[in-house]
């Protein structure tokens, strides 16, 4: 029976009373001895009343006389449905106890205060370490009492009215409440309390978070926030004054500096005529010379001024038709030099959401250089087109066949004066595509280009910083 009782898992043990050399109370306490959860039935013909007593009070569930065998069968039933109960039981009962172990656990370890208060009366049930060191009360000075009466807690009348609210609506929160500590100095917390049963009683849990370190860092954000207005101010009325500045450098360049290449101009043409019927062609191309530098140099100062009001102008945003800019733009340039075959690729119904007279300087410096670029070539081509790339913003290209440049000096074709061909090749101030980058990053946008040389260029844009929903469009070509 030893044995048996170590190596099998047994349901029930029904024994006799008497056995040959070993005994049914013998069996009971070896039972009891190791497997003490197993239920045991005495089955006996001589057994009398007493000792049915007696073994049932040793540890018996039950015995049945052989003369009445028809009880086994329900006693069986009875003792297996008794066990499985004390078993759903005890797993039960394990599972409270991890569970309140868990909480116990979790209650002890929170790095919130926590109390715990009865519904009904406001006497505090229970308080974590968290809340003791936080402020720093002993248990016995929360135990039991109520929540208007701890110290931490001055002011009475406000919190028997925060209960009498928790206990109506079941929820109460407060951001931003101070609370006193036993040191005497004030603690900033969120306090947030909900009720929820507990068996057949309710309960309050109140969790306390200190928000010291948060009130520090928004006192700090605040202090940053009013340096920086501070420092906008300042940069503001900096760029203000500068601006002003601009204004009178503007009318310097447009007076002080014109004024004299005018002088210059005149007493050019004034030497020009003085010198008509001398036979001297030397004097007559220094003439020229001079007379092209003015204009030179004119064209340049327009093209500043010019760049510098970009920046200062009000942006007005419409909805543009590109593909009728565009094909104004050309017949422009078709009628300035009749003369070229220049095949135009105009795609209808390309617009954008811009400022109409800035796009239109965009467009005419892009396609103005496409016509420019293409010059020497007997059969150029100039294209206008939209793209959509993925998760980006819709770009617009202005492409040619022309002459194109070197990409490893991409990065000054934007730069005010920086020319990428001779000025014999291709006359220009050098001064628009830097217009054109001003003009696309007032919209927001972005602009680059990609070419290689005597494979033409390509100019591609954005406006990122206005909306232009995407449209179909149908290619025509425009000689």
């Amino acid at each position: 029976m030893r044995v048996a009782l170590h190596h099998g898992q047994w349901d029930l043990i029904i024994s006799d009373h008497a056995l040959p050399q070993f005994s049914g109370p013998a069996a009971l306490a070896l039972t009891l001895e190791l497997k003490p959860d197993v239920p045991f039935i005495i089955v006996s013909g001589e057994i009398d009343i007493n000792l049915a007593v007696a073994l049932m009070q040793s540890g018996a569930r039950d015995y049945v006389q052989k003369a009445e065998l028809a009880r086994l069968v329900p006693v069986i039933h009875r003792v297996l449905v008794d066990r499985e109960v004390r078993n759903d039981k005890l797993l039960a009962d394990e599972a409270l106890v991890a569970s309140e172990a868990q909480y116990r656990r979790l209650f002890e370890s929170a790095q919130d205060g926590i109390l715990i208060v009865d519904a009904e009366s406001g006497q505090i049930r229970d308080v974590n370490p968290f809340l003791l060191d936080l402020l720093g009360f002993s248990r016995d000075e929360y135990l039991g009492k109520k929540l208007w009466e701890i110290a931490a807690f001055q002011d009475s009348a406000a919190s028997k009215s925060a209960f009498l609210e928790l206990q109506q609506k079941g929820y109460i929160r407060y951001d931003n409440i101070p609370l006193h500590s036993k040191a005497g100095h004030s603690v900033e917390v969120e306090f947030v309390s909900n009720i929820y049963d507990v068996g057949l009683k309710k309960v309050i849990q109140c969790n306390i978070r200190d928000i010291t370190e948060r009130k520090h860092a928004e006192a700090a954000i605040h202090e940053l926030t009013a340096d920086l207005e501070r420092r906008v101010a300042l940069r503001t009325a900096q760029v203000e004054a500068l601006n002003k500045e601009l204004e009178t450098f503007n009318y310097s360049v447009s007076h002080d500096l014109q004024a004299p290449l005018r002088r210059i101009d005149g007493f050019v043409t004034a030497l020009d005529r003085a010198c008509e019927n001398q036979p001297n062609s030397h004097a007559k191309e220094l003439i020229l010379e001079i007379h092209s530098s003015t204009e030179h140099m004119t064209a340049l100062i327009q093209a500043l001024l010019k760049l510098a009001t970009l920046g200062r102008s009000e942006l007005r945003c419409d909805q543009v038709d590109l593909t009728s800019l565009a094909h104004i733009i050309a017949t422009e340039l078709q009628q300035g030099d009749p003369g070229r075959h220049v095949e135009f690729i105009i795609p209808d119904g390309i617009s954008a959401s811009c400022d109409a007279e800035m796009l239109r300087i965009v467009m005419q410096n892009l396609i103005g250089n496409a016509w420019k670029f293409t010059g020497l070539l007997d059969f150029a081509r100039i294209e206008l087109g939209v793209t959509y790339p993925a998760g980006k913003p819709t770009e617009y290209f202005v492409r040619d066949n022309g002459g194109g440049f070197d990409m490893q000096y991409a990065d000054r074709l934007f730069g005010a004066f920086q020319r990428l061909h001779l000025a014999e090749e291709f006359p220009g101030t050098g001064i628009g595509l830097a217009t054109v980058q001003r003009i696309i990053h007032r919209h927001g946008g972005h602009i680059r280009a990609e070419s290689s040389v005597g494979q033409g260029a390509t100019f591609y844009f954005d406006l990122d910083g206005v909306q232009n929903a995407p449209g179909s469009y149908k290619a025509s070509s425009a000689p």
